[in-house]
């Protein structure tokens, strides 16, 4: 189809959206997906309620907080190890109980102002809040209970808190994978919750600057008001690089107050690339030293010629830095877009909480690579190249200097990177399991259970390794050798510095992270994910799951 068609095409169908007529031809498939969303996540949702309400007959019946309390929250948490904590909170809005263990000092904070605080006490019945800051530092949702005494007195309330995304994302990313499409997720006030195009997570569609065209906020209008619909819109395409019309249909999910529009979309027009042959899992050590040249040329570059003119170049997609595969990227230390030839729509963003399909938070990664002299690590990444299969590749990043830092990459083809979510659910529950033994026994008696290979933290490759922010190896069962060395230069097979890695996740207070290591099961190397999780100020735990792949 010829462009100017093409836009002729996109104001038919706007109009015929705007004035509120069907799509017919919104594909079967894409109504399919949409209902597999609704129903997903409201699912999710309900699971939660009744885990919440659990807990709040069993503290009606005994106390608000002490250790038996703790325990009530605790067990019930890690069912949800994506979730982030639990509290009660009295009538009168006073934290009484904060778990996990690096929650307790909310215990004792006046919350009372806080409008979900007033919303669950005034209300008394089970209620999802909309997304809000969090005391415990992390923008999220409280799902909560009231508590009522044996008299039918009314006591206060327990919650379980967490990131929208990580209860949408577990829904929807497997239902999208390897589609065509894509989707996002907001509330009635217009924030968006989820998306796909993680970039577009916490905006809000009638106030950022990236949203105000005419055609666009009448449409978006249209989705916050209509509990379900379609409608054809013009947006960046899912690699940023142009403008698509997109045909969206909507629908709403949500429990006890919460009205979520999942909007799931497909470009009205694909772009078709060439495709590329490689040895699976393989980067040999010429490509290896290519993208540390080419990455290594661009800060001499930037250096010689100043930021500005650097990276005029760099987002030139016929300049001399972009060879083949390989282009420069930059970004500032703070993570706003800087440069990237093929995906001009993020110049300008902010893409610092940006995480892969598999919850790795690798432009945080990479920043904190950068702040530390530069390094590699991988994430998983659309490839335009193999009609955006989801693969997995290997940045190198350099800095400029203290401000803004270079990087390429490239794909690790063949490479499987698929994790199950339920792989993932036991991964998370095996290391905040790990961190509240920790928590409760101390540093040296949990590291003798770590390292106790009859034991039960050492079951396999499911071992529980142990860190302390130094680098310093305090449990390792597999290769007690290591222990008391220091593994802060750790380098695996393509460079990339997983235990530096691990620290930078952990300081952030946990997370995911990629790492080519030894699967003891099998004794051959493969792809391993790895999640860590701090126990205190000063040192970490963390698991791991692999792939079948080497």
């Amino acid at each position: 189809m010829k462009i100017i068609s093409f836009l002729v095409f996109l104001a038919i169908c706007a109009a015929v959206a705007l004035a509120g007529c069907t799509d017919e031809t919104s594909p079967a498939e894409q109504e399919a997906l949409l209902s597999g969303a609704v129903s997903g996540v409201n699912a999710e949702l309900l699971e939660l309620k009744e885990a919440v309400e659990g807990n709040a007959e069993s503290l009606g019946t005994g106390s608000l907080s002490g250790e038996s309390a703790e325990q009530t929250l605790k067990n019930t948490l890690l069912e949800f190890p994506w979730a982030e904590s639990s509290l009660v909170i009295s009538g009168e809005g006073i934290v009484l109980t904060a778990v996990p263990a690096n929650q307790e000092n909310l215990v004792g904070m006046d919350l009372s102002s806080q409008s979900p605080v007033i919303s669950a006490n005034s209300k008394k019945v089970p209620v999802v809040s909309e997304v809000f800051l969090m005391q415990e530092g992390f923008w999220g949702i409280s799902q909560s209970a009231p508590v009522f005494s044996g008299d039918g007195d009314y006591l206060g309330y327990t919650d379980i808190t967490y990131m929208p995304e990580e209860l949408i994302g577990r829904v929807i990313m497997p239902l999208l994978k390897d589609t065509p499409y894509d989707a996002w997720v907001v509330q009635t006030d217009g924030l968006v919750i989820f998306d796909t195009t993680a970039e577009e997570i916490g905006k809000n569609l009638f106030t950022d600057p990236a949203y105000q065209s005419l055609g666009l906020r009448e449409v978006f209008s249209r989705i916050v008001t209509e509990p379900s619909g379609n409608a054809v819109y013009s947006f960046w395409d899912r690699d940023w690089g142009r403008y698509v019309g997109k045909k969206a249909v909507w629908a709403t999910a949500g429990i006890d107050g919460a009205e979520w529009r999942i909007v799931i979309t497909k470009a009205a027009e694909e772009v078709v690339t060439a495709e590329t042959t490689a040895t699976p899992g393989i980067i040999t050590p010429m490509a290896l030293g290519e993208l540390e040249d080419f990455v290594g040329g661009a800060v001499i570059h930037a250096v010689n010629n100043g930021r500005d003119a650097a990276l005029d170049e760099f987002n030139n997609p016929d300049g001399q830095f972009v060879s083949g595969d390989l282009y420069i990227f930059a970004y500032d230390m703070n993570g706003n877009v800087l440069a990237l030839p093929f995906q001009k729509g993020l110049i300008g963003q902010n893409r610092r909480e940006v995480t892969d399909t598999n919850g790795v938070a690798y432009i945080d990664g990479l920043i904190e690579m950068a702040g530390t002299g530069g390094g590699s690590l991988y994430y998983v990444y659309p490839n335009p190249a193999k009609n955006y299969e989801e693969q997995l590749k290997l940045s190198y990043v350099l800095p400029v200097d203290g401000t803004w830092f270079v990087g390429s990459g490239i794909y690790v083809p063949g490479l499987g990177t698929g994790f199950d979510e339920a792989d993932k659910d036991r991964l998370m529950e095996r290391v905040k399991s790990a961190r509240d033994y920790a928590q409760v026994h101390g540093m040296d008696s949990a590291c003798e259970a770590f390292n106790d290979l009859s034991g039960d933290f050492a079951n396999g490759g499911e071992y529980i390794f142990a860190y302390d922010l130094e680098g310093n190896t305090l449990a390792l069962p597999y290769q007690p050798e290591l222990v008391g060395t220091n593994r802060l230069g750790f380098e695996d097979r393509y460079g990339v510095k997983a235990v530096q890695w691990e620290i930078n996740a952990a300081k952030s207070g946990g997370g995911f992270v990629y790492v080519t290591y030894t699967n003891p099961d099998t004794g051959e190397e493969g792809l391993k994910l790895c999640y860590v999780a701090p126990v205190d100020g000063t040192w970490f735990v963390g698991s791991g799951i692999y792939t079948a792949d080497t």
